[in-house]
C-alpha cells in the first residue's frame, strides 16, 4: 500500500567536519512535527518542500529515541507540494477599505 508524507520543510545542514547533508521534516497525526531520514542507498531524496509516496513496507518510525523519527527506504515518486496562502483570509484587500 501506498503511503503519502507532506516534507514540510528542507534545510541544508554542514557538520562541523564540513561535509553537507539535508535535514527533513514532515507532520504526524496532531500536527506535530517529526524528523525524516533517508537511507544511504535511498536516491530519490527531495530538495524541496514536497509530498513523496512510498511503499508503506519501505518506511518506519524509530520511537528508540526521545523524539521519533521516520525512515525511508525506497521513494516511489515526488509530487508538488503548494503552499496556500491564508492571508486573504485576515486581511482586506486596499481596495476594500472605505475612506
Amino acid at each position: 500500500m501506498e503511503r503519502k508524507f507532506r516534507i514540510i520543510e528542507v534545510k541544508e545542514i554542514t557538520t562541523k567536519d564540513g561535509k553537507k547533508f539535508n535535514a527533513y521534516k514532515t507532520t504526524a497525526k496532531g500536527g506535530r512535527k517529526m524528523d525524516v531520514r533517508f537511507v544511504r542507498n535511498c536516491h530519490n531524496t527531495p530538495t524541496e518542500p514536497c509530498v513523496i509516496v512510498c511503499n508503506e513496507t519501505d518506511c518506519n518510525v524509530d520511537t528508540s529515541r526521545e523524539y521519533p523519527i521516520l525512515w525511508i527506504k525506497e521513494v516511489i515518486r515526488i509530487e508538488p507540494y503548494e503552499r496556500k496562502n491564508n492571508i486573504a483570509d485576515f486581511f482586506s484587500d486596499i481596495e476594500d477599505i472605505e475612506d
